[in-house]
Formats: C-alpha cells, sequence, structure tokens
C-alpha cells in the first residue's frame, strides 16, 4: 500500500461549492488539516462539504465565520474519505477565501 501525502490549495471565486479534492478510485484518504485565510475587507461564512459518492449526496460538516484578514482550521477534527468522495468548500462571498487541504492519501490495493 502506497502512502502520499498532498496538498490543496484554492482560491474561492465563487460562492457556489467549489471542488477541492476528489479521492482516486482505489484510494482512500484522510485530510488531516483544511486551512483557509480571509484577504477580504468584511467576515465571511464558509462551508466545508463532503460529496459522499456512496450515497450520491453531499453532507456539510463545518460552518464557520472568518473575520476579514484572519485565518481559521475548517476541521475540527481528521476527515475521511473514501473512494470517489469530494472535498468542497464554499464561501458567502466570492474572491475573499484562500486556503489549503493537507491531505494522506493511499491505496487500498
Amino acid at each position: 500500500m502506497a502512502n502520499r501525502y498532498k496538498n490543496a490549495q484554492f482560491d474561492l471565486t465563487t460562492t457556489d461549492a467549489t471542488d477541492i479534492y476528489t479521492v482516486p478510485s482505489e484510494s482512500r484518504a484522510i485530510v488531516q488539516n483544511i486551512h483557509m485565510a480571509n484577504i477580504g475587507a468584511g467576515n465571511v461564512v464558509v462551508h466545508a462539504h463532503i460529496y459522499d459518492s456512496s450515497a450520491t449526496k453531499q453532507f456539510t460538516f463545518a460552518k464557520h465565520t472568518i473575520a476579514a484578514n484572519e485565518s481559521q482550521s475548517m476541521a475540527d477534527g481528521t476527515v475521511i474519505l473514501e473512494e470517489n468522495d469530494v472535498l468542497r468548500v464554499q464561501a458567502a462571498s466570492a474572491n475573499d477565501i484562500e486556503g489549503t487541504v493537507s491531505i494522506l492519501e493511499f491505496d487500498r490495493t
């Protein structure tokens, strides 16, 4: 089983839920941290979602308000993703939130 440490950077240019990371088929992933920074002038509400491919449904697992010029970790603990699951983030305003996700990806075969 191969382990790969990855990161995924993002810049939320829309208020739509944005796909940040998709787990490859035949793999699983542990999201160790989702860190967001508000580079805008006002407070921004942000959400973190998982699209569960086996349930074909999106679930929200975190919601925070990030003050202007502040940063915050979105995940209050480790997040486990299965094959083809998608990590998504969403902000109430566009062009204010940037961030990074730390991921440990491993093969199931």
